[in-house]
């Protein structure tokens, strides 16, 4: 079900009139058999597949819990469950044809090639596979007492706001709000409501008309001049920033509206003046995710500096992988890995620490434009649908591959002029937030009558969310 659909408009009232009537285990049952029916709106078969890692996440998290933390070899072992078995559903699912494809380009026997399986993907696996596994870590870790009801563990896992697209939420955050449920005062229903709007605005405006421009430049790409591909190459840069900012402040408002408070998940992070400050702010639940249960286990930066490189490509050649079983998804993770490498050597350098001091504005707006020049590429790498597709139109950016008198075309100058306007917007708004406006009542219904003259001008159809695919 796709908050963007009448379906959701009709569910989304009725569970949010019952789930404030009712309270207690009534409600969390409630809200829990309405995450299920939300789910099962997309294969009503992919709900035993949630289920079983939950009830698998669920019994590994009791016998941690219950064993003795100076038994470290048993309790690596029942940790060691949970990580197979999830891993193991999101890896049949998600990256059996991909394994299945690089065995066949590698076929040192020279055999007739394997064929490709059948297997749907089910939606938001992803997610909820990483949020689940983040539970039985922290138990493991003693950061976190495993929880002895079934539904409680259930909601956590399944919860319709969050479930197909994150954000991520850590399992202290859901048991918090959970336990103790914060009322739902005026301030916080409008500011639910504002953040659903602009979560509207932000796909169905913005993501979606974007996404004209940028099919139609990965598709033509080959007629196209360099200035036409960069446009819609940064086009798509936004056009992703602006669907998954737009689901998860869609989720994190609707959540709110039952009593939960999520972190941000987006922090204006398209005007941001380094790679590292980018990361920092886009997909927070995910950047953090790895940054918590990958770099920081592998060691982080605690064992010297080339270990700490070795870390950071590990870490992201894992979330390319994440992202997708292709191999355009992994070089768009070592891209960010790359990146994130040569800002480190360069933030400790005294010509960074000397522009820093005595650069002001001009070297501030500098960085903002080259870190969105660098950003461009990783772009390329993670719409294209292959390796080969990505040589050419980065070719094609960087001269190597133009036609004579493609130079001086730019039938799409229209979105270029947006995304200027975009940049500069982001970059005036990003010391603003939605929490912050909630003081001024004025801001707020400024905030929300331009969101719906903007959804009416432009309508209601929208398409899928990107991030579903993942």
């Amino acid at each position: 079900m796709l908050f963007n659909s009448i379906d959701f408009l009709i569910f989304f009232p009725v569970i949010l009139i019952l789930g404030n009537i009712l309270k207690g285990n009534t409600q969390k049952l409630l809200l829990l058999f309405a995450s299920f029916y939300f789910y099962m709106a997309w294969n009503r078969y992919f709900i035993f597949l949630i289920l079983a890692s939950t009830l698998l996440d669920y019994i590994v998290a009791l016998y941690l819990d219950s064993t003795p933390i100076e038994k470290t070899t048993k309790r690596k072992w029942i940790l060691s469950i949970s990580m197979v078995g999830n891993l193991g559903f999101l890896a049949y699912f998600k990256y059996t044809n991909f394994l299945i494809g690089v065995v066949n380009d590698i076929n040192f026997w020279g055999s007739e090639s394997i064929a490709l399986q059948d297997i749907t993907l089910p939606v938001g696996i992803s997610f909820y596979t990483f949020q689940s596994m983040s539970y039985t870590i922290d138990v493991y870790r003693k950061q976190l007492a495993a929880k002895r009801s079934f539904i409680d563990f259930s909601l956590y896992v399944a919860f319709f706001p969050q479930l197909v697209a994150g954000p991520i939420v850590r399992a202290t955050t859901f048991f918090r709000d959970l336990e103790v449920r914060l009322p739902v005062l005026n301030e916080d229903i409008q500011i639910a409501i504002t953040r659903i709007l602009i979560g509207f605005v932000r796909k169905i405006v913005f993501a979606d008309n974007l996404g004209n421009v940028v099919d139609h430049t990965f598709l033509f790409y080959s007629t196209m001049g360099p200035l036409e591909i960069w446009t819609g190459v940064i086009a798509f840069g936004w056009q992703i920033y602006f669907d998954f900012a737009g689901y998860t402040d869609i989720a994190i408002g609707v959540a709110r509206l039952f009593g939960f408070r999520f972190d941000p998940n987006f922090n204006f992070p398209m005007s941001t003046n380094s790679i590292t400050d980018h990361w920092s702010k886009w997909h927070i639940s995910f950047s953090t995710w790895i940054k918590d249960y990958i770099y920081i286990p592998l060691g982080g930066s605690r064992g010297g500096e080339h270990i700490t490189y070795r870390n950071l490509f590990i870490t992201w050649f894992f979330a390319g992988v994440w992202h997708g079983a292709a191999y355009h998804y992994i070089a768009w993770g070592l891209w960010q890995g790359i990146m994130i490498g040569i800002h480190r050597v360069y933030s400790r350098s005294q010509v960074c620490k000397l522009l820093n001091e005595n650069g002001g504005n001009f070297y501030d707006i500098s960085c903002r434009i080259f870190t969105m020049f660098c950003l461009s590429f990783g772009f390329v790498m993670f719409r294209a649908e292959n390796m080969a597709k990505v040589k050419e139109i980065i070719s094609s950016m960087i001269l190597f591959n133009y036609t004579e008198g493609s130079i001086t075309t730019y039938s799409n100058w229209r979105y270029g002029v947006l995304l200027i306007i975009c940049f500069t917007a982001s970059t005036i708004f990003s010391k603003r937030n939605i929490e912050t406006m909630s003081s001024s009542p004025f801001k707020l219904m400024m905030a929300n009558t331009v969101s719906i003259f903007l959804l009416l001008f432009f309508g209601f159809e929208s398409t899928n969310f990107l991030y579903f695919q993942f």
